[in-house]
């Protein structure tokens, strides 16, 4: 757990003690009806104006965590761009082989590394801000080389693997660029 998360939870630790202690004062001690209405009138002002503070923040945090991918580019072997595919507005990409009854987003059909390439190989998965890629129990498997590692990692079959910007998706032995 990082430092300010740390302190953010003791601090709301404190506050709710204090909470508790003023509760115990105000309904169990006093025995004055008007500064029990103040007091529960304070307290559900200061819930109001904390749930807005958290509503504000959640907000913020959505905003930045949003992703910077704004493409998937397919290389050659030779390090050429030979295909791209734009991902704004798009929440998912089927990756493989379009054939009559399958039809892919990120079609692979007409490419050098083809025949290690299944139907439907792997999908790509947009959710909460970040872009996730999963191997569909393809027959050649999916690996990610992630932007300064030296190798890539081949992905387990049906778990989500998070892909930033930069990264190399190996679909077999074809390679997708991250942009």
């Amino acid at each position: 757990m990082n430092k300010k998360r740390f302190l953010y939870y003791s601090i709301v630790v404190i506050l709710l003690f204090l909470l508790t202690v003023c509760i115990y004062f105000l309904y169990f001690i006093n025995k004055n009806v008007e500064i029990r209405v103040i007091g529960t009138t304070v307290m559900i002002l200061l819930f109001i104006l904390w749930f807005y503070c958290e509503r504000k923040n959640i907000k913020q945090q959505n905003v930045l965590y949003q992703s910077n991918i704004k493409k998937f580019v397919l290389i050659t072997r030779d390090g050429e761009k030979e295909k791209e595919w734009y991902c704004e507005g798009v929440n998912s990409f089927l990756i493989g082989k379009s054939t009559i009854d399958n039809e892919v987003d990120i079609d692979l059909t007409d490419t050098y590394y083809m025949d290690y390439i299944s139907p439907n190989h792997a999908v790509l998965n947009y959710a909460e801000g970040y872009w996730y890629i999963e191997d569909l129990n393809s027959k050649n498997g999916v690996g990610i080389k992630k932007r300064g590692e030296e190798y890539a990692l081949r992905l387990k079959p049906m778990i989500s693997y998070k892909v930033d910007e930069g990264d190399i998706i190996y679909i077999s032995k074809a390679k997708l660029f991250v942009r």
